[in-house]
């Protein structure tokens, strides 16, 4: 099990929180996730109205339950953790900060992993290393993304969506020939065995072709099935994502 399928498993302890304790939107929104490059955590949405905070902290692998004003409440190092008694910690935690309703562990979409999270998963161990890396790719897709969100002068922020793992933003650009475009960073998947940035364009009848685009000096742009340019992560510095982000889009704006 990789570093990316561990923690992808783990910020499903975040999403099921916010199910259980956060307002529902409809666009699933309230169970996606905000990253903190300063403590390299996941953080849920506020669980009550004190702000209290579910974390996937990535530095030393485990939940932490952070209180706004006191500080860290708990904490549950997640190697060796088994499911249950994660499940256990979270409904012990949430009734010692006051929190009446039940926490439930509740997914409505299958994570694609085995073993699955059952009653008899167990996490493994990670190495450091590995958890830096990870941290290092959410950093810079961060650093990126926000940077290239200034630029485009919206108040979107980067998010994270348990399902899929993306770090993900959409920027509105009402035009007669676009109406947004999406970019992001997301997982290794059939469509690139890597982690991977990505900018994608859509107008009202979905995503645009890019047949006819120029080359980029980072990446490549793809036509068949989904349409945009993603790049790999790999040895990719802060610039060369911000540069990926800033050329992909500028494609897109000029578009014919």
């Amino acid at each position: 099990m990789t570093a990316t399928e561990a923690l992808h498993r783990a910020a499903q302890y975040l999403c099921t929180a916010s199910k259980s304790f956060v307002p529902s939107e409809e666009d699933d929104s309230h169970t996606n996730l905000g990253w903190n490059a300063e403590e390299a955590v996941l953080a849920a949405r506020p669980l009550n109205n004190e702000g209290l905070r579910l974390e996937l902290n990535h530095a030393v692998y485990a939940l932490d339950i952070v209180h706004p004003e006191s500080g860290l409440s708990g904490s549950f190092p997640l190697t060796g953790a088994k499911h249950l008694d994660i499940i256990k910690w979270l409904d012990n935690e949430r009734e010692f900060c006051g929190i009446s309703r039940p926490y439930t562990f509740d997914l409505h979409y299958e994570l694609g992993y085995s073993p699955v999270l059952d009653d008899h998963f167990t996490f493994p161990s990670m190495s450091g290393d590995a958890l830096d890396a990870e941290i290092v790719r959410r950093n810079t897709a961060d650093q990126a993304m926000k940077a290239i969100l200034l630029e485009r002068d919206t108040e979107a922020l980067p998010r994270i969506w348990p399902h899929h793992f993306d770090s993900g933003a959409l920027i509105l650009q009402p035009t007669s020939k676009i109406n947004s475009i999406g970019i992001g960073m997301a997982i290794p998947d059939g469509m690139i065995d890597d982690h991977y940035l990505y900018v994608s364009g859509y107008d009202s009848n979905g995503g645009l072709s890019t047949r006819g685009f120029g080359g980029l000096p980072h990446g490549k742009w793809y036509e068949e099935g989904w349409k945009g340019a993603a790049v790999s992560m790999t040895a990719l510095s802060v610039e060369e994502a911000l540069a990926f982000y800033r050329n992909a889009i500028e494609a897109y704006m000029h578009r014919p």
